[in-house]
């Protein structure tokens, strides 16, 4: 049902905000309003999170664009999903710009930097908000050319240029693939509503194959999903640490948003389980294997969210082997894709936390080299405590949100071993394995990191409050995940349910 509620109005802001930036760049120019932009950035994004805020009790809404039903019509729809993946893109966007003041002060263009950060978080909540595939991939452009800038945003370096050239050539490739696949979801269903096309692509046939694989192929390079993860390891060490954190915490999100929408809104019964099962398997074991062979700590950071990816994956593909061939035993099955939808969660955070700790550590250590930094937890004790918070949730260490997120994807596996099913059964190794090897790592990391004698000099110390605020902020948010448990859990699930079409 179409509600009056504007759905759009979270969008005005950093919208409007990017519009104000760009108009007035000559004032920011003088000194004495260079903190205008930042404010002018934060404050939008914060006006976005209380409009989302406002508007979650009338969750669902959905509002048509232009005036125009489907098939033709463009369509924003607010659901708990959406509204979930709203806030969580806002808040977290809203403390990397909060970062961003003192970390960026000695950058040159920072209006131009303030503007994208603002565009890119429009086009996330875009592709959050879209209801049809027309404005995905709008939203989906937006958000995808406002990161491939920033990226390379600082220019005149080569590495940012690199990295930035290498997303953007495999991203726009990965884009229009997906906008083939859409065009032939059209010719199909003929109607581009998301929760419309599912019936018609079931019924055909191995057709319907085709356009959903191009779906999957297409959002899964911006999801970094094996084999085409390639970008996010160069992308990372190129990228200021606050575009580092919206990147692993929201912007591979979307892609994963985007296959896990289009293929479980409507599809009960489609056989894409087992495929997605093996590209999440791929993608956690090679992210994990490959972080062992990292010394740059945003290299490590970049390679463990390639892992988490396929643990996300593995979990969405679980859940739809459940459900269709263990019907009797569907309640697992919304455990397992509450489980992915929680991991999300707690990936977001807890990556994000990462990524600005260590731009924290960076900024004042002038080094990425994890053998530069041991030891630096106790030069830095805030960013360095920080950091182990995000560690070992990240980690799965009780009784820290990643903990059970992890035990929410391998219970239902574990509970349907008697069953014999050899998918499920290969699935829960998989998980149970990776999340071993992770732990390491990311055990091994903190212990480095906080009980090493210290490398850097004693002249290194805290970055500016305005930098420390969000790390901390973002770490009580992280261990009060935990003792949020008993109704976090229950709207997963909930939400859950209504992605699977229960």
């Amino acid at each position: 049902m179409v509600s009056d509620l504007p759905v759009y109005l979270p969008l005005v802001p950093p919208l409007a905000g990017a519009v104000v930036l760009t108009a007035t760049s000559s004032l920011y120019r003088k000194r004495r309003y260079g903190a205008a932009r930042w404010l002018v950035s934060l404050t939008s994004l914060l006006a976005s999170l209380a409009l989302l805020i406002l508007m979650v009790p009338s969750v669902p809404a959905s509002y048509q664009l232009g005036g125009y039903g489907p098939p033709a019509g463009s369509c924003l729809r607010l659901d708990a999903l959406s509204a979930f993946l709203c806030l969580t893109a806002v808040a977290i966007t809203s403390l990397s710009v909060a970062f961003s003041y003192r970390y960026m002060e000695h950058d040159r263009g920072k209006n131009r930097y303030y503007s994208l950060m603002l565009l890119l978080t429009a086009g996330l909540l875009g592709v959050f908000l879209s209801g049809d595939l027309f404005t995905l991939f709008v939203f989906w452009e937006l958000m995808c050319v406002s990161s491939y800038a920033l990226v390379a945003f600082r220019k005149h370096e080569w590495e940012p240029l690199e990295a930035g050239f290498k997303y953007l050539v495999m991203s726009t490739v990965g884009s229009l693939v997906a906008l083939y696949g859409i065009s032939l979801i059209y010719g199909i269903a003929g109607t581009l509503e998301i929760s419309g096309i599912g019936a018609a692509l079931s019924g055909a046939g191995l057709v319907g194959y085709f356009p959903l694989a191009m779906i999957v192929a297409g959002f899964g390079v911006t999801a970094a999903i094996v084999p085409f993860h390639t970008w996010l390891p160069d992308a990372h060490p190129a990228a200021p640490s606050p575009v580092s954190a919206v990147l692993s915490g929201l912007v591979i999100k979307g892609g994963v948003y985007a296959i896990f929408r289009v293929l479980f809104t409507g599809f009960t019964s489609y056989g894409f389980a087992v495929p997605l099962m093996i590209l999440g398997a791929a993608t956690m074991t090679l992210g994990n294997l490959m972080v062992f062979a990292q010394q740059d700590i945003k290299r490590f950071f970049a390679y463990s969210s390639v892992a988490n990816m396929g643990l996300i994956l593995m979990a969405g593909g679980a859940a739809s082997q459940i459900a269709v061939a263990h019907p009797a035993d569907a309640g697992l099955a919304y455990v397992a894709m509450a489980g992915a939808l929680f991991h999300v969660l707690n990936h977001a955070l807890g990556k994000s936390l990462l990524f600005l700790s260590s731009g924290s550590m960076i900024h004042s250590a002038k080094t990425r080299s994890i053998q530069s930094l041991e030891g630096i937890a106790r030069r830095m004790p805030w960013s360095g405590g920080a950091m182990a918070i995000g560690l070992l949730s990240l980690a799965g260490v009780p009784p820290l949100g990643g903990f059970w997120s992890k035990l929410m994807v391998l219970a239902p596996l574990a509970a349907l071993l008697p069953a014999g099913d050899p998918a499920l059964a290969a699935a829960f190794v998989v998980v149970l394995a990776n999340s071993l090897i992770a732990a390491g790592y990311y055990t091994w990391l903190a212990q480095r990191i906080a009980f090493k004698p210290a490398a850097v000099p004693e002249s290194v110390g805290e970055p500016p409050l305005s930098m420390v605020i969000p790390v901390v902020i973002l770490s009580l948010v992280c261990i009060c995940v935990t003792f949020a448990l008993p109704w976090i859990i229950p709207a997963f699930e909930s939400i859950s349910r209504s992605l699977m079409g229960v």
